[in-house]
């Protein structure tokens, strides 16, 4: 039997200021909904028995409509194909309180999706296999859950799906709001297969107990992270990761600033910068051991040019103060700003177009204090 293993797509995920001139799509966006379409097709190509979700379809508990849809069309497309597909909901998409309802509703309807969103486990049944699909859940804590979940003797096959980071020897967060982290010991042996989600890489964690990881890279702690799918063949545990073609995400450096002035460090970055290729790509360049002398009258601003024909160029400089104290400054900071209120106001129970009133006010002053 085999199954098709996706976690952490963070549909409606969005990300600096650049925007699709066709339909003024943030890109970022557009490049989460692009890989997650792109994984259902491999899914479907493969032509498994089951797909399985393994929690945070969404970014937000209240993804906007462009969002919904992408997601509405990629599980009917799954639904068409016969596929049984389970998918539970994760940290990002579940409401921190309960009269909240939950956006996995609106796929109860579809024919072989099992949305699971309830605090608990939910048993699904395909062929000889059990699905123990549990979603994230704050109270109960999930500790306390999976204490009461083990492999059913009604099938074969038996599976648990979870969303959560895993704490032993090797720690597995994201260091998130409102993740819950359960110790490798509370996943009691006797599956013949354990679907995480929550972190964003690929990683065996136990013989049969794996993270897909996300299907797009969604900052820099990810760079050189390969994203995919995996398909799992359930009575062998063999496993094979198919990845997906994504947008570059690209270190430049790090240079190390040491004894030179200003000019000889906007040099080296355009040295640097020149001989990486940057179009369409989200690059980094981080500045080491600038002395506080060359830090105050550095030109910033050219070397940010000099890096204007990538998606996003983003500028890291560490400086040494003279009593040798380091100090950091990067575009990161305001950038993050951004992207954090564009995730705020996505998730806001407002009409769309308040929505995006709000993004045309807020953005420009955080780009404008940014300049």
């Amino acid at each position: 039997m085999r199954l098709v293993h996706i976690a952490d797509t963070h549909l409606g995920f969005s990300a600096y200021s650049k925007v699709e001139p066709q339909d003024g799509v943030n890109q970022r966006e557009q490049d989460i909904y692009d890989a997650f379409e792109q994984a259902v097709d491999k899914a479907i190509a493969l032509k498994p028995d089951i797909v399985v979700h393994a929690g945070d379809l969404f970014d937000n508990v209240r993804p906007q409509n462009r969002a919904i849809d992408i997601a509405l069309r990629q599980l009917i497309r799954l639904s068409e194909s016969g596929i049984e597909t389970v998918l539970i909901s994760g940290n990002h998409s579940t409401p921190r309180m309960r009269e909240t309802s939950s956006i996995f509703r609106i796929f109860e309807h579809l024919k072989h999706v099992h949305p699971v969103h309830r605090a608990g486990c939910e048993r699904i049944v395909v062929g000889d296999l059990t699905v123990h699909a549990v979603p994230h859940s704050a109270s109960p804590p999930l500790v306390e859950v999976l204490g009461q979940v083990a492999p059913s003797r009604e099938t074969k096959l038996n599976m648990l799906l979870l969303h959560a980071g895993i704490l032993g020897s090797n720690t597995y967060k994201m260091d998130e709001f409102n993740e819950q982290a359960v110790p490798i010991d509370a996943l009691s042996h006797g599956w013949d297969y354990i679907a995480l989600g929550h972190y964003h890489e690929h990683k065996r964690i136990l013989d049969r107990g794996f993270y897909s990881g996300s299907t797009e890279r969604l900052g820099f702690g990810e760079i050189g992270q390969k994203k995919g799918i995996v398909e799992v063949e359930l009575e062998t545990a063999r496993t094979v990761f198919h990845e997906l073609e994504i947008r570059e995400m690209v270190e430049l450096g790090p240079l190390d600033a040491s004894g030179l002035a200003s000019s000889e460090v906007v040099n080296e970055a355009r040295r640097v910068i020149s001989s990486a290729p940057l179009e369409e790509r989200i690059a980094r360049l981080v500045i080491r051991n600038v002395s506080a002398e060359a830090y105050r009258s550095l030109d910033s601003s050219t070397i940010r040019r000099l890096g204007s024909s990538a998606l996003h160029f983003e500028l890291k400089v560490d400086s040494v103060e003279s009593d040798g104290a380091a100090s950091s400054t990067s575009d990161m900071q305001i950038g993050l700003l951004a992207d954090e209120f564009r995730r705020y106001v996505a998730g806001l129970d407002l009409p769309d177009s308040r929505k995006n009133l709000l993004m045309e006010i807020g953005i420009p002053y955080l780009e404008k204090v940014q300049e």
